[in-house]
């Protein structure tokens, strides 16, 4: 599993870090974004289904602080 900090990044910098990260992955791996900005997580998830149709989901780990697990199609 491949990991993404962007504690502190507002959009878009988490979708172009993401973009950036999965061009290297394989079909099937998963990439995990933790974002500490809320917002974050509609742009990405709608981003990342809409464009790809990749799978999206997410979590709060902390309060306030989310993961979002994006699976490469």
């Amino acid at each position: 599993m491949h990991f993404i900090d962007a504690l502190g990044e507002m959009c878009p910098i988490p979708i172009i870090k993401a973009e950036k990260e999965l061009k290297k992955l394989n079909k099937g791996e998963k990439l995990v974004l933790e974002t500490d900005h809320s917002c974050s997580i509609q742009s990405v998830v709608k981003h990342f289904e809409g464009k790809y149709n990749y799978k999206c989901s997410y979590i709060e780990v902390e309060e306030g602080i989310w993961q979002i697990t994006i699976e490469k199609a």
